[in-house]
């Protein structure tokens, strides 16, 4: 049986191709089990003054609840820029955010959501908010902009079994 990692949605999302500013009430929910193309070519720098975020490039910003663990990974598959993601616990307009807690700029390179967590790293809380930014590296400059594919978990839990 599947259990549900994140938020259900209705449906798979791609980020559009329209320009579009984002708040953090319009971010978009992340389904379990499913794939994203997030582009950031025609969104807005609106994440400023975040630290990790400080770059000139365009951001996109997607939510979830976390569901119980173990809750796998989100995995970036693809990338035609510079891009970085992070996990982050919270969410302000104001673009003063809190620090993340997990952080990935490599293809292939996941974002682990189970516990354990990384050294140094708080767990994810079952029925807590989650956030995941994506963004051009601060090495990318402005023209850090374009697709990052990525892949949602969803854990498989064993609720009996028997043996023949």
């Amino acid at each position: 049986m599947k259990r549900s990692v994140l938020a259900v949605a209705v449906g798979m999302f791609s980020c559009g191709s329209f320009a579009h500013a984002q708040t953090c009430a319009s971010a978009t929910t992340l389904a379990r089990d499913s794939s994203y193309v997030s582009d950031t070519t025609t969104t807005t720098n609106w994440m400023f003054q975040f630290g990790p975020l400080a770059s000139p490039s365009n951001d996109m910003l997607y939510t979830f609840i976390a569901g119980p663990q173990p809750l796998g990974t989100i995995t970036p598959t693809a990338s035609n820029y510079l891009f970085a993601m992070y996990l982050i616990p919270s969410c302000s307009d104001g673009g003063s955010e809190v620090p993340p807690i997990r952080a990935t700029a490599t293809v292939g390179s996941a974002i682990t959501l189970s516990d354990p967590p990384p050294p140094g790293q708080p767990s994810i809380m079952e029925g807590a908010r989650y956030y995941l930014a994506v963004t051009g590296t601060a090495a990318g400059g402005a023209t850090a902009n374009g697709t990052v594919a990525f892949q949602t978990p969803f854990p498989v839990t064993l609720l009996t079994f028997t043996v023949d």
